[in-house]
């Protein structure tokens, strides 16, 4: 039987930054480099063979300043994939990104949050 099936859409992401920028998927490793986003997927929606994540995407570094511009570059690059249409990556819709402050189990490190939507076609696979 052919079917059609989502990606994992938190891997699928890891993986278009993993040559600019540090990311993990949930959970959160306990020894983990500054700066780095989290990725979680959140929820979403499908249409055919189109689904929409959305996602929530967490910087976490030292200062504010350095979470907010690395998780402004995290959005710029995933913008562009999508642009380009080389992944399954197909739109990046930005629904809140921001300052958020401390992050709630490490007060020391700042964290900034966007949560986005993101479009990708599901696979075909037979089963």
């Amino acid at each position: 039987m052919i079917i059609n099936k989502s990606i994992d859409i938190e891997e699928e992401i890891r993986t278009v930054f993993a040559p600019y920028l540090t990311a993990y998927c949930r959970p959160l490793p306990a020894e983990y480099e500054l700066p780095n986003i989290l990725i979680t997927k959140v929820g979403g929606t499908d249409s055919q063979t189109i689904d929409t994540f959305a996602v929530v995407m967490d910087s976490r570094a030292h200062t504010e300043a350095a979470a907010l511009d690395y998780l402004n570059t995290a959005i710029g690059i995933l913008k562009q994939v999508a642009k380009e249409q080389t992944t399954a990556l197909r739109h990046v819709t930005i629904n809140t990104s921001g300052s958020w402050g401390n992050d709630p189990v490490r007060p020391d490190l700042s964290m900034c949050s966007a949560r986005i939507d993101v479009v990708a076609h599901q696979i075909t696979e037979e089963v």
